[in-house]
Formats: structure tokens, sequence, C-alpha cells
């Protein structure tokens, strides 16, 4: 174990969009930061639908803004088709959403956290806390250097002892291509925290070429569309459409004949899907 001279107020374990706000806002308000995670260059990185905001999340994303984060401000300048979600309804649920062009997301994401003279960036994985006479005092990588701290904030998300499956197929992953964080659920388990795991599904990819688009339907966002920040003056983005499709008899047979193949079918994974939006499993 290497013990780094660098004594921090706050260290941030993962650098996703909570990561990124828990920084940012923590070095506005004065302190010194380091932001540990696995991959500098996927800070701010959307790990499918790239999508800010929907039914309740977009009042977050306004709320985080209210509070000084950087959220609404990003989406602002990289949104592709903002649309008011629950219009049918009355106006305290109207939910702004934003379909984002994730890669100008994430390279804003990156510039932002890189130019601020609080916060500093460090490769490596968190595996453990170091605690001394029951007193948080920094947090231990995978390398064995141990970095110094006041406070920790955990903001792993999906990449937390990570799996991925894939019909019956199981990968230890983050997210598609990236490694998981496997070692510190463990450790908090072992200080007597209590753990639990979320499930999401994602859709599955097709090449754009191989897309018959006369045969879809195309969805445009809000002709006078909002900001999700308060700061944002000029607001005038661009109007792409998504595309709907429909499942046939032949889609249908072919999850009959594969139901048992999918996890939540043959017991690998238990969960309720989601209400409006069911994923096709």
């Amino acid at each position: 174990v290497k013990h780094k001279k660098k004594h921090f107020d706050i260290i941030v374990v993962g650098g996703g969009h909570a990561g990124i706000e828990a920084a940012h806002i923590s070095a506005f308000k004065g302190h010194s930061v380091c932001l540990v995670t696995m991959d500098k260059k996927a800070i701010g990185r959307m790990s499918c639908n790239p999508s800010v905001g929907g039914l309740a999340k977009g009042q977050m994303v306004r709320e985080i803004d209210i509070l000084g984060g950087l959220m609404g401000r990003l989406a602002d300048v990289s949104g592709l088709q903002y649309k008011m979600l629950n219009t049918s309804k009355g106006r305290s649920v109207w939910s702004p959403r934003a379909q984002i062009d994730k890669r100008l997301y994430e390279s804003l994401a990156v510039a932002a956290i890189n130019s601020n003279k609080n916060i500093a960036i460090k490769n490596g994985e968190v595996v453990g806390l170091s605690i001394v006479s029951d007193v948080l005092s920094g947090v231990v990588l995978r390398s064995g250097d141990i970095i110094s701290c006041s406070a920790i904030v955990i903001t792993c998300g999906t990449f937390l002892s990570g799996m991925i499956h894939i019909g019956k197929r199981k990968i230890p992953a983050g997210r598609m291509g990236e490694t998981g964080s496997f070692g510190i659920t463990e450790h908090l388990e072992c200080l007597g925290l209590k753990t639990a795991r979320l499930k999401t599904g994602t859709p599955p990819r097709a090449y754009r070429s191989s897309i018959d688009w006369g045969k879809t339907v195309p969805s445009f966002g809000d002709p006078e569309p909002s900001p999700f920040s308060f700061q944002t003056e000029e607001f005038n983005p661009p109007n792409e459409p998504c595309h709907t499709v429909k499942t046939n008899s032949e889609v249908h047979n072919i999850i009959i004949n594969n139901i048992d193949r999918s996890p939540m079918y043959s017991g690998d994974i238990s969960g309720i899907g989601p209400r409006y939006c069911p994923s096709i499993e």
C-alpha cells in the first residue's frame, strides 16, 4: 500500500452524471476534489438511450440546475430534440425530455470538469475505504495507492459489480465494452452496509443502413421547445426526428420461440419492467 501525500476535502468515485454534479458543486463551494474514474475519457458518457429528462427525471434536471448543477446547461448545448411530456395532464406533472448528441454531451462534460482548478482527475479503481479508528481517512485503489480525504461520495452507478445479460450469456461489465467496478461493493458490505441491485433493459442496436425508413413513422419534438436550464438565454436547438416502428406476427413468433432465453423469464433476473415503456424481453 502506497500513501499519496496529497489530501483532498472530498473524493468522488465515478465520473457519470452523479459524479460530475458532486465534483462540480463541491469544487464550486471551494473544496478540493479528486474525481476517481476508471477512464478519464468516459466522463459524462451516456450508456444507452441518449436522453436527458423524462417523467420525474425532467423535474430533477431542473432542480439540479437551480442548485447550480451542470446537466441542464450541457443538455441545452447538445440537444437534438426537445419535447414536453404529460401535457394532457396537469401542469405540475409536465416533464421536459431531450434527445442528446451523446458524443457532444460527453466532450462538454469532460471540458467542464477539466477546466475546474479545484478538481483533480485520477485514473483508477477504488476497491475499498481507508478507515482509521472508525474514521474515514481515504480510499484504497486497486493499484495499492491510498488517497487521503475527509469525505467520499460514491457514484459508481451500474459499474458496481455490474453484470450484463445477453440471452443466456453473462458478461461482468459496467456497460458494453467497459469493465465493471469489483471489490468496493464487497468492502461496503463488510462495513455493515446493505447493498441492492437495479435492473435496466437496453434495446438492441441496428445498423442505420439496415432500416427501411419508409416503414417508420417520424416523431418530431415541440416546435417551440423550452430549455432545461434557467441560465440558457439563446436557445434554438435542432428538431431531429425519432422513428416509431411496430412489431408484427413474425416478431411475436420469434419472441415466443425464444422467451426461455430471456433472463427475465429464465429466473436469472427478477424485477418489474417499466410501466409505460415495456422493452421486449
